[in-house]
């Protein structure tokens, strides 16, 4: 038990010396940066995470719920919800076709006038793979499997000031959590499939690969975790991040990408914000006939971002072997 407290302490004490300049910026579990006496806008449910490369009207929606007062339909703040959109372009063919945000849309307080079953103002926005593209400028030919459209919200209120993703940090912008307020959200082109038995049920996670940029600890270690198909082509885990030390609730997705799969994570561990893992350098391709899902070998991009510890990105593997 002491040498699991002394551990603790010094991954702690690293987290801080690196990554943290003054002694508000310790692992940051709630927001360090947004007061949680002001409004928020949360996601309550999302759909079309995985749009369809083949299918022009794919859509992705999110549901809004508007807090002001707990458990109120009290709006006396809001002026109104601008949105944006931007593609990030990760095919490796030498060619960048990415695109800064461009405006897509906005909610009024109009919208929010429907009430959810505690009673505060909802709303919903959805665009669909071709008002992106129309947008953006862009054509079918310039996007690949992979590749991801983000859009971003921006709420506003009435004395002028607004929040936006760059406001929220910790478990105020971890989706799942009581914020869930990440005030951004990435949709991933995918090929779709009908498999919903393939690689689903439990695993054994071991990380073969990697360390943590303070003393060389395993961030994922080796634990059994649980694939669920959350979409045709998505299946998503949870585990615990710095197993045996800071045993951080993290969720990872993996999309299904046409012939590889792209990954992100989520949680609300660091130093003022929140580290996550996204697709690593090297692709993770998968069995296109859709039959062997016994074991896979995950490259992933760890600390991507870093939540503020100021270490960069890290290079890790790790394996999945079906129970």
């Amino acid at each position: 038990m002491k040498k699991i407290l002394l551990k603790i302490s010094i991954v702690a004490l690293a987290l801080i010396t690196l990554g943290c300049s003054s002694e508000d910026n310790v692992i940051d579990i709630v927001s360090r940066d947004l007061s949680t006496e002001l409004p928020f806008l949360r996601i309550t449910s999302q759909t079309g995470r995985s749009l369809n490369l083949f299918d022009t009207e794919s859509t992705y929606t999110v549901n809004f719920e508007y807090q002001e007062v707990e458990n109120t339909a009290v709006m006396d703040q809001f002026e109104r919800v601008d949105f944006t959109i931007n593609f990030i372009d990760n095919f490796e063919d030498g060619v960048d076709n990415s695109k800064a945000a461009v405006s897509l849309g906005s909610l009024s307080k109009s919208d929010f006038s429907a009430l959810s079953s505690f009673g505060m103002p909802t709303s919903s926005f959805d665009y669909t793979f071709g008002e992106a593209l129309t947008a953006l400028g862009l054509t079918t030919a310039q996007v690949n499997g992979g590749d991801q459209f983000q859009l971003n919200w921006e709420l506003f209120l009435t004395d002028g000031s607004s929040i936006n993703s760059s406001d929220v940090s910790g478990n105020i912008s971890a989706v799942g959590g009581y914020y869930s307020a990440p005030y951004q959200s990435r949709a991933a082109m995918v090929c779709l499939f009908d498999a919903p038995e393939f690689f689903v049920g439990d695993y054994q996670m071991e990380q073969l690969t990697g360390a943590d940029p303070f003393y060389g600890d395993e961030t994922f270690g080796t634990q059994v975790v649980t694939l669920t198909a959350t979409g045709a082509t998505q299946r998503q885990f949870n585990f615990l991040y710095y197993p045996g030390n800071f045993d951080t609730n993290y969720t990872f997705t993996m999309n299904f990408v046409c012939d590889r799969i792209s990954m992100v994570g989520t949680g609300g561990l660091g130093c003022g914000g929140s580290i996550g893992q996204t697709t690593g350098d090297t692709p993770t391709f998968f069995d296109q006939n859709l039959v062997d899902d016994a074991e896979i070998i995950l490259s992933i991009t760890d600390f991507d971002g870093d939540g503020g510890c100021g270490t960069g990105s890290n290079q890790i593997t790790v394996r999945l072997t079906k129970l």
